[in-house]
Order: C-alpha cells, then sequence, then structure tokens
C-alpha cells in the first residue's frame, strides 16, 4: 500500500489509440480512488537479438507489480497471441517470489477467437499469488459501451474486495 492507500496498476497489452483495450483500461482506472498508474505496453523497439526481459520498460513495471494490491489488465488479443511485451512481463512475474499479502486482478481480453493465449498470464498470476477475480471476453466490435460498463463493474468490484481485505485503508 501507498501512505495507506490501495494501489492500483493498469496494464494495457496495447499503446493503440485504435482498438478498445486502452480505452476500456482508461475508464476502469477512471472508475477508482488514486492511488494508481497505467502502463501501456506498445511494440518492442528493441533489436532482434535482446532477449525480452532485458526490456527496459518491463522492470519498473515488475516493481509496480510488487507493490499493487489491484491490477487491471486490458488487451487485445492480436491473431490470437498475448501481445509479445505482455507475454514478456508475465514471464517476469513468474520469478518474482510474492510479497505476503493478498492482491487481486481483473483481466479483459478483446479478441475474435479463442482466450487460450491468456494462460500464460493466467499461469503467472497465480505463481505470484494474486487472485484473478474476473475475466471478461469481447469481440472487438462489440458494443463498447456494455463493455466498458461490465469491465468498469469488475474493477470497482477488484477495489472493493481489497478494502476488505485491508480494513482501515483511506478513502
Amino acid at each position: 500500500m501507498h501512505d495507506g492507500y490501495i494501489f492500483t496498476l493498469g496494464i494495457c497489452g496495447s499503446a493503440s489509440e485504435n482498438g478498445p483495450a486502452p480505452g476500456c483500461l482508461d475508464l476502469m482506472l477512471a472508475a477508482l480512488a488514486p492511488v494508481k498508474r497505467a502502463a501501456y505496453l506498445g511494440e518492442i523497439l528493441l533489436s532482434e537479438g535482446v532477449p525480452s526481459f532485458a526490456d527496459p520498460l518491463l522492470a519498473p513495471i515488475a516493481t509496480d507489480i510488487a507493490d499493487a494490491e489491484v491490477l487491471l489488465f486490458a488487451t487485445p488479443l492480436p491473431g490470437g497471441t498475448l501481445p509479445t511485451r505482455l507475454l514478456a512481463l508475465a514471464r517476469i512475474l513468474e520469478r518474482v517470489p510474492p510479497p505476503p499479502r493478498r492482491r487481486f486482478a481483473v483481466l479483459v481480453a478483446f479478441t475474435d477467437g479463442s482466450t487460450a493465449a491468456l494462460w500464460p498470464l493466467r499461469y503467472a498470476l497465480e505463481a505470484a499469488a494474486i487472485e484473478i477475480l474476473g475475466e471478461l471476453y469481447a469481440p472487438a466490435d462489440a458494443d463498447r459501451a456494455a463493455i466498458d460498463a461490465e469491465a468498469t463493474a469488475l474493477a470497482r468490484f477488484a477495489y472493493a474486495r481489497a478494502c476488505a481485505s485491508y480494513p482501515g485503508t483511506l478513502p
């Protein structure tokens, strides 16, 4: 926790303004009280020979994950796969020892196909002792208002669960 507040971290598998994931994450974060931060994972700009764990963007996000009580994920699944940076972050998360406190997550995936690509992220969250409270799947062309409302409700639920787990936290 940050100075008695629940810390919420939003992670988006895309930085593209053309897709629905960044806007959905923005709405989920806006529905919650501070302290919160967002990470939008764009395309990897590293050379081909550099391993994904050397990505300079991922280390600070992994540090934030260790501090967060609530994690909100919104991601496209382009071609039925997890975006490269989000997959690399999941691999890092698998190796980080979990802190001795309860943490909660929500997953929102925009896909027109299978959600099997989420398994590495699910596994990483489980390995980090982060409880997934809800998952929402939507086709990229789904009714945005309805999806955003469901995603926001899931975010509020996760935040309320964190607040209930940590009595005395500041609003």
